[in-house]
């Protein structure tokens, strides 16, 4: 018998996932050749299994014969086999929800969005910005629950278990951590393909037998396909057997040849490759790009991504009985999140990370011959390059391991404990090293002008108390600049004010009140009414959150800081009340104006001495205003922060709130991105790019008028 023969006698249900395959694809063109296909198979796979005179040969082609008459059938009778819609069911979207509240209200922006993206589903939680980092970085299959998704998920917790469980145990616990995975996310069909192609990944790596799990994949794919021939153009299906037949056919191979590096390195980096060089033809020929730094992300990436995922479900878990037992989990996984992140956006920001390519199939084809030239020679040629780029560290160890040799007074079996110990002696003073040097008692006071585009939003920090005046425009924005500005264990804000009810000041607003347990809630007495006003006054009610309506005179402490409201007054030509806030601590002051009018200005020059401040946020984001230059006159400022976005349609700041600031430190969120003004022991420190974040995306966003 020929080795092709033995193999196929190996995997029998391989040529009858083939008839199905060749079928569904027929039926692309229509049922008179999805029919004509399926009696071609039925009548050669009978044949073939009359003239056979094995037994075990007979019933491959018999069953060949039967699954491509059933392709056949099904082809030419559509049957909607999932009436139900398993993803929304009624019971799955309470669990989910209530498994997701904890991972809002506990784990910053953008981390928070990565782990519900990633234990939930929610795709939608990761913003834009960050989704183009795992685009181009080649690990979008990370967060996307696909086949792809769900083999690493098997492939991870069967890679833990391995050696450690037998192969039956091993192969439940991972089949298991797929099925719960799968329900959690919601069942439907392209999470049931997935599921059931990581099952079969699971069990080749728990039992380690290539033709009984090449079987099983065959039997998922004739299988997937009877019940939906329309599978077989589904990219997530495709991309699914790539995956899961990489990882059975490419992961020892690999492996072998690269045998020359550490195992923890060898083995990611074939799982990584094994399950990425097959699909890499088809992202080519579909979407028209391919990540080069792929291989290397998703080898940094993936063995973070079990421990991330039994960490964000293990928040979700506990916040679902009590928020105060979950806080620890959160600060494990943003911990993780962070690093995983970390990982997205320095492989994606490397240059050349990913190309453009040419989509198609003739490109996808090309591609193909790539990967079969790389996997057939790429491994050695790393392997030699490793041996060569190692071989200096070689010489130092066998040097070092000659020089412990030579310790007097230390017998063998005492030197590895003490060096081990010697060891994290070492590390742990590293650790307390960076932590003295990086954990630096925070100032007194500290003021920061969020970056949150076309808006305001500045955040206060006041001897551990933290206010929050205006959110701007873009919730997403708002919680991403606070969780990269706050400790991750800050998930109390206890003032938030809103100066007014337009949208470029409180769209973030709302999403706080729901994210961060807040203290006290506050506003203008007479708030405009409208649309954001009652979403506003919806999110209080429903938060149960402390609320007071503000008018000139009235006093507020923050710490040991304290807040006057020098508006809004009793002034009927007023048409837009706003909060105008001044901070004062032991010399330091602030003066935040809001959208003070024209006329609210006039109120206050009217009595100008309450208005004097070290920092001047000018009302409206600079906008013209005849009382420009009283105002600065008025608060002799040392320093002007100004929110606003880069190229607005309103031309803020104003060349005439520019030219009255001049002479005056005048920093701009347009410019200089997030702002913070500490106060200093002789004067003001400030910083601008201060929480690294990029810089908004612009876009059409709806603001507050122009005028007034």
């Amino acid at each position: 018998m020929s080795a092709y023969g033995r193999h196929l006698l190996a995997a029998p249900l391989v040529p009858a996932a083939a008839c199905a395959v060749g079928i569904a694809i027929a039926a692309r063109a229509g049922t008179l050749p999805a029919l004509a296909s399926g009696i071609l198979c039925v009548a050669l796979a009978t044949a073939l299994a009359l003239a056979s005179a094995e037994r075990r040969r007979r019933l491959m082609w018999a069953g060949a014969a039967c699954v491509a008459g059933a392709a056949a059938v099904r082809a030419l009778v559509p049957l909607d086999l999932m009436p139900v819609d398993l993803v929304h069911a009624g019971p799955l979207d309470a669990v989910r929800d209530a498994l997701g509240e904890p991972l809002r209200r506990l784990v910053p922006e953008p981390e928070g969005g990565i782990l519900r993206g990633i234990v939930l589903g929610e795709r939608a939680s990761v913003d834009a910005d960050l989704a183009a980092a795992f685009a181009r970085s080649g690990t979008t299959h990370l967060l996307a629950i696909s086949g792809f998704n769900m083999t690493l998920v098997a492939t991870a917790v069967a890679l833990l278990a391995r050696g450690r469980l037998r192969p039956p145990l091993t192969a439940v616990v991972t089949v298991s951590s797929v099925a719960a995975y799968s329900v959690l996310v919601g069942l439907g069909p392209s999470v049931l393909r997935a599921a059931l192609m990581a099952g079969v990944a699971s069990l080749a790596l728990a039992y380690g037998r290539r033709a009984a799990t090449a079987n099983a994949l065959a039997l998922a794919v004739a299988a997937m396909l009877l019940i939906d021939p329309g599978a077989i153009a589904d990219v997530g299906f495709e991309l699914s057997a790539l995956a899961t037949a990489g990882l059975l056919f490419l992961n020892d191979p690999i492996a072998r040849r690269l045998g020359a590096l550490p195992p923890f390195i060898r083995d990611g980096l074939a799982t990584t490759l094994a399950a990425t060089l097959p699909t890499l033809p088809l992202v080519a020929a579909v979407f028209g790009r391919v990540s080069l730094i792929s291989p290397l992300a998703n080898l940094i990436a993936v063995p973070l991504f079990p421990p991330l995922m039994v960490a964000g479900a293990a928040t979700a878990a506990a916040g679902a009985v009590s928020l105060d037992l979950a806080r620890p989990l959160a600060l494990i996984a943003y911990g993780l999140a962070f690093a995983f992140r970390a990982v997205v956006e320095h492989s994606a920001a490397t240059p050349l990370a990913s190309l453009a390519v040419p989509d198609g199939p003739i490109a996808g084809a090309a591609f193909a011959v790539v990967v079969a030239l790389a996997v057939r020679y790429l491994p050695a040629a790393l392997v030699r390059a490793g041996t060569i780029a190692r071989r200096p560290l070689v010489l130092a160890i066998a040097a070092l391991r000659r020089a412990r040799s030579y310790a007097p007074g230390v017998s063998p079996g005492v030197r590895t404990p003490a060096v081990r110990i010697v060891a994290g002696a070492l590390a742990a003073i590293a650790v307390a090293g960076c932590v003295a040097v990086t954990a630096e008692p925070p100032p007194p006071l500290r003021v920061v002008a969020l970056d949150v585009g076309q808006g305001d939003a500045f955040l206060v920090r006041v001897a551990g108390a933290t206010a929050l005046v205006d959110g701007g425009p873009d919730p997403n924005r708002l919680l991403a600049e606070l969780g990269a500005t706050l400790p991750p264990w800050t998930r109390r804000i206890d003032l938030v004010a809103l100066t007014h009810a337009h949208i470029d000041h409180a769209a973030g607003l709302l999403a706080v009140l729901e994210r961060y347990e807040v203290g006290l809630a506050i506003e203008p007495v007479g708030l405009n009414a409208g649309p954001v006003a009652d979403a506003w006054n919806d999110r209080i009610a429903r938060g149960g959150i402390a609320r007071r309506a503000l008018a000139a005179g009235a006093r507020l402490r923050l710490g040991d800081a304290s807040i006057s409201v020098l508006a809004p007054e009793e002034d009927p030509r007023v048409d837009v009340p706003s909060l105008v806030l001044r901070l004062e601590r032991a010399g330091f002051s602030a003066l935040f104006m809001g959208d003070a009018t024209d006329q609210a200005q006039a109120d206050l020059l009217l009595h100008p001495a309450p208005l004097a401040a070290r920092v001047y946020v000018p009302p409206h984001h600079g906008a013209a205003t005849p009382h420009a230059s009283a105002l600065v006159a008025a608060v002799r400022p040392a320093a002007a922060l100004i929110s606003v976005g880069a190229g607005n349609r309103y031309g803020h700041p104003t060349p005439e709130t520019l030219a009255a600031l001049s002479g005056i430190r005048t920093y701009r969120t347009d410019r200089d991105g997030t702002v913070e003004i500490d106060q200093g022991g002789t004067g003001l420190a400030v910083r601008t790019h201060a929480n690294g974040l990029p810089p908004p995306r612009g876009g059409s966003v709806p603001h507050a008028p122009a005028s007034r």
